[in-house]
């Protein structure tokens, strides 16, 4: 688990995909224990995968109440699903009129 101020990062290895949702409970009960709230609205998962797969991997089902999205903003560095950072540095670099 990765923490930044308000922010937390949970990484699970595929091979303890099914962990998700106890994880999730997990940081919950952490939450309410130091007077905090894990807020779900905000909450999204994001499944990495290889651009070049050698074997055909199972995605996970989704969660209910999760959002799956193809890219993340973790520190203002926007990482998409194959561990890409193209989509962050287009940001950067566009070209202005």
């Amino acid at each position: 688990m990765f923490k930044y101020a308000d922010d937390t990062y949970i990484v699970i290895p595929a091979r303890n995909s099914q962990s998700r949702g106890s994880e999730l409970d997990n940081v919950s009960m952490w939450a309410l224990a130091n007077n905090l709230r894990l807020n779900k609205a905000k909450c999204v998962e994001i499944v990495f995968t290889d651009s070049r797969p050698k074997l055909q991997i199972c995605q996970p089902p989704t969660m209910p109440d999760i959002q799956r999205v193809t890219s993340v903003s973790i520190l203002g560095v926007t990482i998409s699903n194959r561990l890409s950072v193209s989509e962050h540095i287009q940001g950067v670099v566009q070209v202005r009129p």
